[in-house]
């Protein structure tokens, strides 16, 4: 679970996951927002149920990554989004979305019995800044009596030039 959250980090996939959950936005136009490198920082808090190790290893801490966004890179996160959710059980819901606001409910059934419930917001500040939150409730084998987790997630527009974070790909500058 915990490599699926440090997934998210990356703006660009913040705003793919947001876009492939909107049926309403066009999936090859670009977001409103300046292409090239981007830094986003992705704290989170509150995991309940502490006893169990993977709630510690998730909750409380912050990661800071850098991604290129491209409208090509767009492209093809937009395309694996979509791919990886036709490969998982998980169905979205409750969609709220204007040009700079996106929010949906997600709840998956995942494999190894576990399963997660969740809302995710993200807003587009101005074309070089967003911020977002995420609440997750999840179950499974390694916290049987449950875990809930706040995520909240601030990104900004570095440089046009992405320098050596090439497109699709991002780069850790603090876990």
């Amino acid at each position: 679970m915990k490599l699926r959250f440090t997934l998210l980090a990356p703006l660009p996939l913040l705003l793919t996951f947001a876009t492939v959950a909107s049926a309403q936005l066009d999936p090859n136009a670009p977001p409103p927002i300046k292409m090239g490198l981007w830094q986003s920082e992705v704290t989170i808090t509150d995991a309940a149920n502490a006893a169990s190790p993977m709630a510690r290893s998730m909750g409380n801490h912050t990661t800071v990554t850098q991604g290129c966004l491209t409208p090509d890179s767009w492209k093809k996160d937009i395309q694996g989004m979509q791919n990886r959710q036709r490969q998982t059980d998980c169905n979205t819901a409750n969609f709220e979305q204007d040009a700079h606001h996106v929010a949906f409910d997600v709840k998956c059934a995942g494999q190894g019995g576990y399963a997660s419930d969740g809302h995710f917001e993200m807003l587009i500040d101005d074309p070089e800044n967003g911020h977002g939150h995420v609440d997750m409730k999840m179950s499974g084998p390694a916290f049987p009596d449950g875990m809930t987790m706040h995520m909240t997630m601030k990104t900004k527009f570095l440089s046009s030039d992405c320098g050596d974070v090439k497109p699709g790909q991002g780069k850790t500058i603090r876990q």
